[in-house]
């Protein structure tokens, strides 16, 4: 009987180990943006331009992927969604400015977040129009560790060049990350 009831319990801690591994194996990822319009610097007598009437701009992705920090430039990039509500980046009454969370990012650590722009809306002058996001994804190095049952926050600070918007319905993102 002592027999069985020690195999019983290494059992038992090994089906326990089994199920409990995922949940000790992944982390949170929070990705938040902050916004900035660009500042054009013109030649003088004009100087510094800045374009007003922008109310919103409507941003969401098709996907998001982390690029693990092991691997290499065209491998090693991990989906973590593909597609994101739309998120007013210029009105952030998401006092966060939430992008995405995902509770079920493996643990290692990452250099890279790659976002795929699917919509862009921009409310200018109290008109509503889709736009065209210049590039049409980004990449942008930030190395960050992902630890299991923790949460990692990444703010990415989005800066937007409105210049091309009225001739040819544009708007130029750059993406760099915030540090804490």
């Amino acid at each position: 009987m002592k027999l069985r009831q020690i195999l019983a319990a290494g059992l038992l801690l090994i089906v326990v180990t089994v199920i409990l591994y995922p949940t000790t194996a992944t982390g949170t990822v929070n990705l938040s943006a902050r916004y900035e319009q660009a500042v054009i610097e013109a030649e003088p007598p004009v100087g510094r331009l800045v374009f007003k009437g922008i109310t919103n701009l409507y941003v969401s992705f098709s996907e998001v992927r982390i690029h693990s920090a092991n691997e290499e430039n065209q491998t090693g990039w991990l989906p973590i969604s593909f597609g994101t509500p739309s998120l007013d980046i210029v009105d952030l009454k998401n006092e966060s400015g939430t992008i995405l969370v995902t509770p079920t990012v493996p643990v290692g650590e990452y250099n890279g977040v790659m976002l795929a722009f699917s919509n862009v809306t921009a409310v200018f002058n109290g008109t509503t129009a889709q736009v065209e996001s210049v590039p049409a994804y980004v990449v942008v190095a930030h190395h960050f560790a992902v630890r299991s049952g923790s949460e990692t926050n990444l703010k990415l600070k989005f800066t937007v060049d409105y210049r091309a918007l009225n001739s040819s319905s544009r708007v130029f993102f750059e993406v760099k990350p915030l540090l804490d």
